[in-house]
């Protein structure tokens, strides 16, 4: 299906122009084309990406995370979904919008909830501040000067209650600049990225079906968008963030289905930037142990974890380590992970903390 891109849709241009917005999705695709944003916009970070809604092969989440460090196990991820049936490869609900709670209780408990949004969702923005309502899913998340998140789900059909609230500890980027009006968006060919929250401290209260799920922790946002089928476009994924003392980090290594590698990197300490760019080996993440190949093929087991090497220039190389713990999805194409994290700079302290990490794979072994 052609997908129009902002510089040549008017009529995108024109609804996303503005500082303040509001659409309400239906809970069924658009049957056209739909127009897709690549350049930031002011204030518009969490605003919709994809105009005026998506079709059978566009998608676009707005996600949430958290890891405890107050223990060794618990973690809650929730995605806010807006998808067609071909664009993610995730479980359709009978139409684009629903909502993905995903986590781990202190005993290593896996467990993964799907809730469709039928009734539509309502999204605002303005001035930095944003707010989402999946309706029918229970489900909704407000935002101001990206900043402070709040998660809130209540809903009695899947047995899920509570809130995650996340304050920013590290600045607002995109893939290879920080916030700023008219950069791109681009991580890779066909996908596209606004991070909110590289970083966070979170607070999660939760009661999924009678278990509470209640931590501290590091947190994380971002909104993620493609014009195309994710598994058109990307081969192999890996994905993470995790705090090491005073140092935020996240990265992207990324294998296109074009055969280029791809990267992003960011690291702050305390919560000034040190490194945010996409340049060539920026940041470099290879599996390490058990299912160690590289790149990864679809049905390939999780790995013992990830050796990362960040290149800040001058010399100055930032080695972390990711130790799997926790598999919380873990199917063929995908692995949503949380473990210890360990490093800093060559010659320098170490330390120790926690890190989420994904890998998806969908290139042939």
């Amino acid at each position: 299906m052609q997908i129009v891109y902002l510089f040549s849709s008017v009529l995108l241009t024109a609804a996303l122009a503005h500082e303040n917005g509001k659409v309400a999705y239906p809970f069924r695709l658009f049957n056209g084309t739909s127009s897709v944003e690549e350049i930031s916009q002011q204030d518009q970070m969490d605003a919709p990406k994809i105009m005026p809604h998506v079709n059978a092969t566009t998608f676009e989440w707005w996600y949430f995370d958290a890891v405890s460090t107050t223990s060794q196990n618990e973690s809650l991820t929730v995605m806010f979904e807006n998808m067609g049936p071909e664009g993610l490869g995730a479980p359709y609900p009978g139409g684009p919008l629903a909502v993905q709670i995903s986590g781990s209780f202190s005993n290593g408990t896996a467990f993964t909830i799907i809730t469709a949004a039928t009734k539509g969702a309502v999204l605002e923005w303005g001035g930095g501040g944003v707010r989402g309502e999946w309706r029918g899913a229970g489900s909704s998340f407000a935002g101001k000067d990206h900043r402070e998140y709040t998660v809130s789900i209540a809903n009695p059909g899947i047995g899920v209650y509570g809130t995650m609230t996340l304050r920013s500890v590290s600045p607002p980027r995109y893939p290879c600049d920080v916030k700023e009006r008219r950069a791109s968006e681009q991580l890779i060919p066909n996908m596209y990225l606004a991070n909110s929250q590289p970083d966070a401290i979170v607070e999660v209260d939760f009661n999924i079906n009678e278990s509470t799920l209640k931590f501290s922790g590091i947190g994380y946002h971002d909104l993620s968008w493609g014009s195309a089928p994710l598994e058109s476009s990307v081969h192999s994924w890996y994905w993470g963030h995790g705090r090491l003392g005073r140092y935020s980090l996240v990265w992207f290594d990324v294998m296109g289905r074009d055969g280029k590698e791809y990267f992003s990197a960011w690291i702050t300490e305390a919560g000034n930037v040190i490194l945010c760019g996409c340049e060539p080996d920026s940041v470099l993440v290879r599996p390490w142990g058990e299912n160690s190949g590289f790149p990864p093929g679809r049905g390939t087991p999780a790995p013992s974890g990830y050796s990362l090497r960040y290149d800040l220039g001058q010399n100055q190389i930032f080695i972390a380590n990711f130790t799997r713990e926790v598999n919380i999805i873990d199917n063929d194409f995908t692995k949503h992970i949380i473990g210890l994290f360990s490093g800093g700079f060559e010659g320098g302290e170490q330390y120790e903390g926690r890190a989420m990490a994904d890998q998806f794979q969908f290139g042939d072994l």
